[in-house]
């Protein structure tokens, strides 16, 4: 798709782009006061493929013949009321800093992305809190945009423990009946526990009596996906050179180094008892030998209020339905991974 007098195009991504997205994923980083950049590696659309179909696009500026913008979405099976779903999940779109504010430009990104989904029942996205004016820009309705649909706020969670507080195993016997019982009825959960995106994964278990009270899995995910803590600004400045992991918290990583993040998924605790969901994922914090653990869920979700009991680093997100078309309301309990995000 050509647009401004053949200026720009769009186009679906490929291979043949990954220096181009890779240069602008390093060119941005989480506003606030933490500044972290998200990196997909020296291969962004092989990234992007591991954690589903993607259906990625870029825009390019033919008079200088560069990529000037990445966006899109990944596509795979997520449970909708009880049934697997052809889902897409928008990465949202980055954009080089000098091309930034062309809601024209934007718009026709949309409409193209648009196009190529019409087929997904359910396409939905994130913002952090802190981009206020990104959400303010896309909850204000404009012609040849979709509509932002708030769904929930979403918390993700990060911490850290020695304690080995449980006798954990991997015995992983009876999760397929908890896929079937319980991940089934969250909405967005994905289907396929053994998406690449997740990482290399580990298996931990609580059991009594042979019956899975607690269970996760822990992935390492740094061949596809990782973050860097560039530099600390506000009080983190402050708070970073503090021992915090001698109160409960985990480390803050030093300045311009790679975050050695597991990302939890598929977490189960028994009636979401708040004492074993503790001492669970402090157990598994300390075997997992990360120096900090991820995970996140939905406002409402009964284990939101059980690790708000524990000592967390945490961050939200606005979590949104994105509805080119009217499409029925997401609803009902949210079990989307931040493992995928």
């Amino acid at each position: 798709m050509n647009f401004q007098n053949d200026r720009y195009t769009v186009r679906f991504a490929d291979a043949s782009d990954n220096e181009g997205i890779k240069r602008i994923f390093e060119s941005g980083s989480f506003s606030g006061d933490l500044d972290i950049q998200f990196l997909r590696g020296s291969e962004p659309m092989k990234s992007f493929g591991a954690d589903g179909e993607p259906k990625i696009i870029v825009a390019s500026d033919n008079m200088s013949n560069e990529i000037i913008a990445v966006g899109g979405a990944v596509v795979r099976q997520e449970y909708i009321n009880g049934k697997p779903e052809k889902c897409a999940y928008l990465t949202g779109l980055k954009i080089l800093n000098e091309y930034r504010g062309r809601l024209g430009f934007i718009a026709k990104a949309y409409s193209f992305l648009g196009e190529n989904l019409e087929d997904s029942k359910c396409c939905y996205s994130t913002i952090l809190d802190s981009n206020k004016a990104v959400i303010a820009m896309l909850e204000k309705k404009h012609r040849h945009m979709p509509e932002y649909r708030f769904i929930s706020h979403y918390t993700t969670y990060c911490w850290n423990s020695r304690k080995k507080i449980l006798s954990l195993s991997d015995d992983i016997n009876g999760f397929d009946e908890l896929m079937e019982g319980y991940f089934s009825k969250r909405n967005l959960t994905p289907v396929h526990t053994e998406i690449e995106g997740f990482g290399k994964k580990k298996f931990y278990c609580f059991r009594e009596n042979g019956k899975i009270k607690a269970c996760c899995f822990v992935g390492d995910q740094k061949e596809t996906k990782y973050y860097l803590l560039r530099k600390y600004g506000g009080a983190y400045r402050f708070i970073s050179r503090l021992p915090t992991q001698l109160l409960g918290y985990p480390e803050f990583p030093a300045e311009g180094t790679v975050i050695d993040h597991g990302a939890v998924s598929y977490l189960y605790i028994e009636n979401n008892e708040r004492k074993l969901c503790r001492n669970f994922l402090n157990t598994v914090a300390a075997l997992s030998g990360h120096s900090v653990l991820i995970w996140g869920c939905a406002d409402g979700d009964p284990l939101c209020s059980c690790l708000g009991y524990m000592k967390t680093v945490r961050y939200g997100s606005r979590l949104y339905q994105v509805l080119w078309r009217d499409n029925p309301p997401i609803s009902g309990n949210i079990g989307m991974e931040a493992a995928l995000l």
